[in-house]
C-alpha cells in the first residue's frame, strides 16, 4: 500500500535537511509517541551519501492499556536504515521490524524542499504486509484481512510522519531559546 504525508515548518532547508540526518535521536523530546531513538551506525556510503542506522522505540503509553501485558519491549521498536543524499536533500530509507520477521516491509523517501516561505517534509512510501506471517492468523484469512491490517498500520503511522516537521521546529526552537540565555563569551 503506498502513501504520502507533508509536513511543514518555518525553518531553511539546509538546517531541517541537517537536523534530520544529524540530530534526530534529540528530537524524541519533541516527537510524539517516539520514547528512544539511538544512533547504532553512521557511515560514508561515497561523496555526498551518509548510511545511519537506528533504533526507534515507540511509547508505549500509547498502547491500550489491556494490551500492554503482552508487549515485549523489543515489539515497540524497529531499525531504520537511511541513505542521506546531501545534494538531493532527501533520504532513502526501509524498516526492520526485529520482533517481526518478515511481517512487513516498509520503505520510502523523505525530501527536504523549499515551498514558499516554509520547508516541507515530504514522505512517500509503501507498506507491504505478509499475510501469511500475521501471527494467530490462518492463511486463507490473513490474506483477506492484510489490506485492512496494512490501513490500519498507515492510519497510526502517517500522523508520526507528519509530527516529524512539528518536532524539528520544536527542537530548533528549543536550540535558539538556549543560544538566546546563554551568549556566547568572546
Amino acid at each position: 500500500m503506498e502513501f504520502q504525508c507533508e509536513g511543514r515548518l518555518r525553518s531553511p532547508v539546509s538546517i531541517v535537511y541537517a537536523t534530520l540526518r544529524d540530530d534526530l535521536p534529540r528530537l524524541v523530546p519533541f516527537l510524539a509517541n517516539v520514547s528512544a531513538i539511538t544512533e547504532l551506525e553512521r557511515k560514508p556510503l561515497g561523496p555526498g551519501h551518509t548510511g545511519v542506522l537506528n533504533r526507534w522505540r515507540a511509547d508505549a503509553g500509547n498502547v491500550p492499556a489491556p494490551v500492554r501485558p503482552f508487549l515485549k519491549p523489543e515489539m515497540l521498536e524497529w531499525l531504520d536504515h537511511a541513505d542521506w543524499d546531501d545534494a538531493g536533500c532527501h533520504v532513502d530509507w526501509w524498516i526492520e521490524p526485529p520482533a517481526f520477521k518478515n511481517l512487513y516491509i516498509c520503505r520510502g523517501r523523505n525530501r527536504i524542499v523549499a515551498r514558499g516561505e516554509e520547508t516541507a517534509i515530504e514522505i512517500t512510501g509503501t507498506l507491504t504486509l505478509d499475510p501469511e506471517r500475521i501471527p494467530g492468523v490462518p492463511g486463507f484469512l490473513a490474506r483477506r484481512v492484510a489490506p485492512t491490517v496494512e490501513a490500519y498500520l498507515l492510519d497510526r503511522i502517517k500522523p508520526n510522519l507528519v509530527g516529524l516537521a512539528v518536532g524539528v521546529a520544536g527542537y530548533l526552537a528549543a536550540q535558539a531559546a538556549k543560544s538566546r540565555a546563554s551568549p556566547s563569551q568572546e
